[in-house]
Parts: structure tokens; sequence; C-alpha cells
């Protein structure tokens, strides 16, 4: 939010899904862990601040940083480039841990060979906040800013008939491609991805 205002946009929070921490994890023998997520970063509350932390991307990376961690590095924004980033630097194998959404992640464990564990839901919104759904109803919204898949899910699970009409003046602005292909683009008037703050950027 504040860095959309800070663009000289206004911006609306619209959050799509509550997020319920499990009981945080032993850092046991793992030399690392990947995080796909800044929602994990609670669970791993008592590793040693030293060990290395790979996040998906740049903004969850910050967040481990704000965390305390001191050894975070990062991918590319999803969790193809993550695994792609680990394999290349040989982050890989048992003593690698993946820390996920319940749900998330199983393919991406399997591909790097690392062990996983949930450690916090995600579940869907069944409707938009009503600051959210007047501003989509009037006209006032140019984009939407996605930042998981599960919330692009939820926020169109959550439209009505008249916020569905809206969509066709509205940008989708997706962290990723991954993201974007959960849309509908024939309902946005465009789906853009990566990096939404760039899209909301002004021309120089």
């Amino acid at each position: 939010m504040a860095a959309v205002r800070a663009l000289g946009w206004d911006a609306v929070a619209c959050p799509m899904l509550d997020i319920t921490t499990f009981e945080p994890v032993a850092p046991g023998v793992f030399r690392a862990v990947l995080v796909t997520s800044a929602n994990a970063l609670p669970a791993l509350r008592d590793w040693p601040r030293d060990r290395l932390v790979v996040a998906v991307g740049g903004q969850t990376a910050a967040r481990a940083r704000q965390a305390g961690f001191v050894n975070v590095t990062a991918a590319d924004g999803d969790a193809r480039a993550l695994a792609a980033f680990c394999r290349a630097r040989s982050i890989t194998g048992a003593d690698v841990l993946l820390a996920s959404g319940e749900g998330y992640g199983v393919e991406l464990a399997r591909d790097l060979g690392v062990q996983r564990i949930e450690v916090y839901a995600a579940c869907k919104r069944a409707a938009l906040p009503d600051d959210g759904a007047r501003a989509l109803r009037s006209g006032r919204v140019d984009s939407v800013l996605l930042y998981s898949g599960k919330t692009a899910e939820a926020f169109r699970d959550a439209l009505g008939a008249k916020e569905v009409t809206a969509l066709s003046a509205v940008r989708a602005l997706c962290l990723s491609e991954a993201i974007a292909a959960r849309l509908d683009p024939k309902e946005w008037r465009a789906v853009m991805w990566p990096d939404p703050l760039k899209q909301l950027a002004p021309a120089v």
C-alpha cells in the first residue's frame, strides 16, 4: 500500500486470504530453508539468524531480513525461478527444507529433492471488502495488483456480475506469469506481469 501511494496512486486494501500460522519449526540439521512466501517466516522464529534463507523473490527476502536473518538470497519471483536458482547453486537435497503453505510446494520439493513442511494455511475469503467492492463497481479502479495465484482465484470467485463487468476497464498486474495464467484475459482490459509496481510507475 505504501509503495503504491508513493508512486502517486490512491490505494484500496483488498485482502482475499486469511492466514493461519502453524507451530514453529525446529532448525535441526538443515543447512538452508527455502521460503516461497513471507507468511512462512513466523515459523522460523527459532532458527539461527545466520542460517541460509533462500526466498522466492526480493520482497520475501526483504521481509526475511527484517526478521533478522543475515544470510538471505533471492530468486526472481516464482517457484520455477526458485527451482532454477537452487539447482544452479546446489541448494538441493535432504538437508534443505522448504517451508510452504498448506498444499503448496509439493512439486518444487520433489524437483529439488528437499524436505517440505507446511507452516501456514491460506483460506479464501468469500467476499471483497466493502471499500474494494465499491471502488470496482464505481469504475474508480485502474489496476488490481495480484501477488499469488490463490489470491487471484479468491478475488475472481468473490466477484458479482457487476464487478465482473467492471473488469473490462481494469488491468490485472501480476507478480508472475503463473499468477496471470489463473486469470481469463478476456475479462480484463489487460493482464500484465511481472513486477506490478513497475507497471504503475509513472513514465519518465
